[in-house]
């Protein structure tokens, strides 16, 4: 039985086809779809062993690309099968293969099983890829990985990928007004963090309407660096998103993307109590797993119809609502009206595009205007946790996780 997908072999992709399969792999596993991983970036002399199975090696043939004839071969490119119960599934004719090739198409990949020559069903390649010759022109050994042991210490402007601390410690400062791990190297969760700051602020350091921010580049020149230090949002001092991940046993990568917009839009509501951390860590525990990021309402349009069509209790009026404005992000907004409220309240566009919702920034100020409303933080400031379920949940739906998750995280916040 099958226990793990090998989303990591994603991780030797080209920048822009890494993001974008990181994003449809989390997605569909977000939509129920099992993903598997069988490769990602094929070297040349990984390709020209794939090439002799069942010619000079014992074997079927498996490939008829030799190195330097695949895209595998330059990290615009993956291989995948569907997971279900433990086991693979190798029919292209499945319904979760058919929805997790639609999904991929629309993240801006192609499909070998649209090939006319022949087919490869378990493969996705970047759609915009140049000609194999080009590429063999660019990258005479195929693409190699981001050469991540050269670091380069850097003490001026601006600060990008692969940059680390020189003597005036520019990165290690960076990372700790962004309220991410500071350990002096800008690698990915730093590139990260400098984006989601690039999508909600403007120069002055103000939280503006995400996507009406600066530039979005993931690289820090002196504007973003003057945006991060005149904003007035400070760290919490509270745990870092690998001690919450340890005590809430959640994935490391998915707490270290989450926790910081949480924290962000927390400290800028006022409610910058360790325990109103704590209540807010444990209801996203309970709302959304421990995969701790947005999600969908579980659910497909039929279900969604069933549940919420012509509720006119959450502002289902008009046809198409029910699907519409299903449950989404660490809470689950749902319905019309409370997307219309929410919007109005955080100058979002949340009515027009309630898939906004699903986006960690816009995710975390939902959660802390719903904490606000309902005055979670005088509750959780007074330790009273039934308290702060009820004011989320209404009732104590969910209890004995919630409390595990209280329990862990103040023994972490302790020691």
């Amino acid at each position: 039985m099958t226990t793990t997908t090998h989303p990591e072999r994603l991780d030797r992709l080209q920048a822009e086809p890494r993001a974008r399969a990181l994003k449809l792999y989390a997605d569909a596993e977000t939509h129920g779809l099992g993903i598997f991983i069988v490769s990602g970036l094929r070297t040349f002399p990984e390709q020209a062993g794939l090439y002799a199975q069942g010619r000079s090696k014992p074997g079927k043939i498996v490939t008829n690309a030799k190195p330097g004839q695949s895209y595998h071969n330059f990290g615009l490119a993956f291989d995948f099968a569907v997971m279900k119960n433990g086991s693979l599934v190798w029919d292209p004719g499945h319904p979760d293969w058919k929805a997790f090739v639609r999904m991929g198409k629309k993240s801006g990949f192609s499909w070998g099983g649209d090939w006319t020559s022949f087919k490869d069903y378990p493969h996705l390649q970047w759609a915009d890829a140049p000609g194999l010759a080009t590429l063999r022109g660019d990258f005479p050994q195929g693409w190699l990985g981001e050469p991540s042991s050269q670091w380069r210490s850097r003490d001026r402007l601006p600060l990008k990928r692969w940059h680390k601390d020189g003597r005036r410690r520019l990165v290690s400062r960076l990372q700790g007004r962004l309220l991410i791990q500071t350990d002096g190297y800008f690698g990915e969760d730093t590139e990260k963090a400098v984006r989601r700051w690039q999508r909600t602020h403007d120069e002055s350091g103000a939280q503006v309407r995400a996507g009406t921010g600066l530039p979005v580049t993931g690289s820090v020149d002196d504007a973003t660096w003057s945006s991060v230090h005149r904003s007035p949002r400070m760290s919490s001092g509270w745990l870092k998103p690998r001690q919450i991940a340890a005590a809430i046993n959640a994935s490391t990568p998915d707490v270290i993307d989450n926790w910081p917009p949480i924290e962000q839009a927390l400290v800028e509501a006022g409610m910058e109590s360790a325990a109103t951390m704590v209540a807010a860590v444990s209801t996203v525990v309970v709302e959304v797993g421990t995969r701790f990021r947005p999600i969908s309402e579980f659910g497909d349009r039929a279900y969604f119809t069933r549940m919420y069509e012509g509720r006119s209790d959450l502002g289902n009026v008009e046809p198409g609502d029910g699907a519409r404005f299903h449950g989404r992000g660490y809470i689950q907004l749902t319905g019309r009206a409370n997307y219309r409220a929410y919007g109005q309240r955080l100058g979002l566009a949340l009515e027009n595009k309630p898939e906004l919702a699903l986006e960690p920034e816009v995710a975390a100020r939902v959660l802390a205007e719903y904490f606000k409303q309902r005055g979670v933080d005088t509750k959780a400031r007074a330790g009273d946790w039934e308290g702060v379920r009820r004011a989320v949940n209404g009732g104590l739906n969910g209890w004995p996780t919630f409390e595990r998750a209280v329990k862990a995280l103040l023994v972490a916040d302790r020691s």
